[in-house]
């Protein structure tokens, strides 16, 4: 971040009454929200026990075929199939954006890839909603993935064909097998659309369609963009072990761990806010809506010594402090007194409420308490 020079400084001098109210609600948020202990499995017995829950949906190893080192199309040639409002993710792998139409991956599942001599493998589970992408090479060892068949709450259960170990698609955890307790790190993704993505990565490759008599037009589980199909309604096809009624079944999360605390963000709550300012312990974070791309980002919204508070103002973010004006893409302020400086960003991946409260428990959803109330975000300071 620039450093601001002593004369900027001196221009808001006169912050200091709305600065010390600020502090004084984080303060009093600390003390009502402090995060528990994360939920994840924590223990090689803990994991080890995930076998004896595993629940058989008749669906047989390779059933299920997952893609290694496909063939990719360029944005003008992927146009020419592709609709505007047709969903697609986006994984940021080395070299670019690569972009995968769901209604290849809702068939296939995974698509392992090799770039720079290091696997990464794309994942999805349609029965879940969850979508994540992996840094698959362990220390040289390059791993590839299928879909083993069997389900846990629900999410999808991987398997690697170099050591035959068994993972959970949704942490990344090898759960038994040589490879039990191993972890993968993420690779930022994102859940948009067709039009997004294009604009955002006009230079991205795109998964092609494999050579398969697979009906790749039509999706088994319903449609995203058609109401009443499974992907929005109440109705789990098979059974989780906890269930939680704040939100519906199916909403759209953005799901993360933040120091050591997890994360659910109601896509559609922040997308309709345009921001939402909350706190995690004594950290202060921003979920914002970048109306280019279509996705929800996070950003450390810590601006020196005290946290800053955002508004959505005309596809940008406003801070309060100085008015300032912000990318909520890269989370990079544009215009004002604060013009260059940045904000951190957290990336994470998205779930279905139902599968990730059922593996985490103990998440930290928002909205809830954390949220910084609304009428701390009037823009006219307090007093005046």
């Amino acid at each position: 971040m620039k450093p601001r020079t002593g004369k900027k400084i001196a221009r808001h001098a006169g912050l200091a009454p709305l600065l010390g109210v600020l502090l004084g609600m984080a303060a009093l948020l600390f003390c009502l929200w402090t995060p528990q202990a994360q939920a994840r499995p924590r223990s090689l017995q803990q994991l080890a026990a995930i076998m004896s829950k595993l629940v058989e949906t008749g669906v047989k190893y390779g059933a299920i075929t997952s893609l290694y080192r496909p063939r990719y199309d360029r944005i003008q040639d992927a146009n020419l199939s592709l609709s505007d409002d047709e969903l697609v993710f986006v994984a940021m792998l080395p070299g670019g954006a690569r972009v995968y139409p769901q209604r290849i991956m809702v068939w296939h599942q995974i698509v392992n890839e090799v770039l720079d001599g290091k696997a990464f493998a794309v994942t999805y589970c349609p029965i879940t909603g969850t979508l994540m992408a992996y840094d698959a090479s362990m220390q040289g060892l390059n791993l590839i993935f299928d879909t083993e068949g069997r389900l846990y709450d629900g999410n999808s259960v991987m398997i690697d064909r170099n050591s035959g170990s068994l993972w959970l698609q949704e942490t990344g955890m090898a759960f038994d097998g040589p490879l039990l307790g191993r972890g993968l790190p993420m690779v930022p993704v994102y859940w948009t659309n067709w039009g997004a993505a294009k604009r955002s990565f006009p230079k991205a490759l795109v998964l092609a369609k494999p050579p398969s008599t697979k009906p790749y037009g039509r999706d088994p589980y319903g449609n995203y963009n058609r109401r009443g199909t499974y992907y929005d309604n109440d109705r789990l096809i098979f059974p989780v072990a906890l269930q939680d009624r704040r939100f519906p079944a199916k909403t759209p999360m953005l799901c993360l761990e933040y120091e050591g605390s997890l994360l659910a963000i109601d896509i559609g709550y922040v997308k309709k806010k345009g921001a939402v300012n909350f706190f995690v312990g004594p950290h202060a974070l921003l979920a914002a809506y970048d109306p280019k791309l279509g996705v929800v980002r996070v950003f450390n919204r810590q601006i020196w010594a005290e946290p800053f508070l955002f508004v959505a103002r005309n596809g940008r973010l406003m801070d309060l402090a100085t008015r300032s004006l912000w990318d909520p893409a890269t989370g990079v302020a544009l215009e004002g007194n604060m013009k260059g400086a940045s904000m951190p960003q957290f990336f994470g991946a998205y779930s279905m409420w139902f599968a990730w409260y059922s593996i985490n428990p103990e998440t930290l959803a928002i909205p809830g308490p954390g949220e910084v109330p609304e009428k701390l975000l009037s823009a006219t300071p307090p007093g005046q």
